[in-house]
């Protein structure tokens, strides 16, 4: 069964929320040695961007501020080289950068949910 458009935002979005609860305002080196919240936000990282790798183009022309390839980068670098997963770049991220992901997919959200139900 395939997910909606606006689902998968609306998962992206409820991950990003989890990244935070899990591993946000923890540094670099207490995130290194915190396994249970490395692989807990690890894992939310990767959701946020299978979900948002399969959001088509047109729907992501809507959000020209979402980082689209970058979060679909870190997904592949989560999944894909998790030996060399650097702690300071999952804090960074989850520090600097969801909280501004969030906002977006609120609005995006927002704008897809009055056309997709």
């Amino acid at each position: 069964m395939s997910r909606s458009v606006l689902s998968r935002l609306r998962d992206a979005r409820s991950f990003a929320l989890h990244a935070i609860n899990n591993a946000g305002g923890l540094s670099p080196d207490v995130l290194a040695d915190a396994t249970q919240p490395l692989h807990a936000a690890l894992y939310d990282l990767a959701v946020i961007g299978e979900a948002l790798g399969r959001v088509p183009n047109d729907v992501r022309s809507l959000a020209p501020a979402i980082p689209w390839v970058a979060i679909t980068g870190m997904r592949n670098y989560v999944v894909h080289t998790y030996w060399r997963i650097d702690p300071e770049i999952v804090a960074g991220v989850i520090g600097q950068r969801l909280d501004p992901l969030i906002g977006e997919l609120d609005s995006l959200i927002e704008t897809v949910g009055r056309v997709e139900p």
